[in-house]
């Protein structure tokens, strides 16, 4: 069934490949994002892009009333771990009253479900290679932006026991990668795919944290999804009448130094690689298991990591 679907962050590097897949699926979309990191040229000129803030609840108060919505899929955040940890308020203010505002709306407007972008960072440090996180294990962020993602969470899941909205998806993404054909290229991210990307382009040196980490070269192990698969994660949880935690990964592993060795291969440009101490709070592995999205929500993740080195190198032109 096609639906009226509110995209907050719909301007950034995954909101505006979802509201990519969202339009050409059929669906009415209306994007709200303040622009602050997004790229209004990016979003499909089907969705009307209301330029506002989710931190003022009188702007997203006229977007609810002049649209009656039947999901809300909320990306708007700010995502960097270093910053959150220099400007805490800045985050706690951002994402959850941002999020708290949205939900209000809900509540007011009767709009009964959201499909939440959260992140692993909510989850407790496990550092054993043979570690799979589930939906079930231990949550303690070790950041400011995991705390504002799990209290996020936990407004969500409390609007829904009190029957102020019916139904929620709470997406936990491991670490997104690749593109979904819009070439959206983040100059400011701090994401290793396209830190390596812009090393290699600028020819300068990337920083690799840590080599002695108990994994198989010695180098942070994480779990990379296709942003392409992400995205169809979302479009299937919008059929999604079973509220939950969802972890979105491939359940594979790979190191740092796998990643620079796929770049090279692709490239045929050798990295400048500089190896600096580890960073505060950083593990060696993070893997999810993702057997819950792929057994209600019928999600399985299709494309490997040499497509998300593909796609990321011609974003860059490499």
């Amino acid at each position: 069934m096609k639906k009226t679907i509110l995209v907050t962050g719909g301007a950034g590097y995954i909101g505006s490949a979802c509201v990519e897949a969202l339009v050409n699926d059929g669906n009415e979309v209306v994007v709200f994002d303040n622009l602050a990191s997004g790229k209004k040229e990016k979003v499909n000129t089907k969705a009307p892009l209301i330029v506002g803030d989710i931190t003022n609840l009188e702007e997203l108060d006229e977007v609810f009333k002049l649209h009656k919505f039947d999901s809300v899929i909320h990306f708007a955040a700010k995502k960097s771990v270093p910053e959150s940890q220099q400007e805490p308020a800045l985050y706690f203010r951002n994402n959850v009253l941002g999020t708290l505002n949205i939900l209000t709306c809900m509540e007011k407007y009767q709009v009964p479900q959201i499909i939440f972008s959260s992140t692993a960072a909510v989850y407790k440090a496990e550092d054993r290679s043979d570690f799979y996180f589930t939906e079930d294990s231990a949550v303690s962020p070790a950041s400011v932006y995991g705390q504002s993602k799990l209290m996020s969470e936990t407004l969500i899941k409390e609007f829904f026991k009190t029957e102020k909205i019916s139904s929620y998806s709470i997406l936990r993404y491991f670490n997104v990668a690749g593109d979904y054909g819009l070439a959206y290229r983040e100059d400011s991210a701090q994401n290793v795919f396209p830190l390596i990307a812009r090393a290699l382009e600028q020819d300068k040196a990337f920083y690799l944290f840590g080599t002695d980490y108990d994994t198989k070269d010695g180098t942070g192990v994480r779990d990379y999804i296709h942003l392409t698969d992400l995205v169809d994660a979302h479009l299937k949880a919008l059929d999604n009448s079973d509220s939950g935690v969802f972890n979105l990964g491939t359940s594979t592993g790979f190191s740092v130094k796998e990643l620079i060795e796929a770049f090279e291969k692709k490239t045929g440009k050798t990295l400048k690689v500089e190896n600096v101490p580890r960073r505060a709070g950083d593990i060696g592995t993070v893997v999810a298991d993702a057997k819950k999205a792929r057994e209600i929500l019928g999600w399985e993740p299709k494309h490997s990591l040499e497509e998300m080195v593909d796609s990321t190198v011609a974003v860059y032109g490499l």
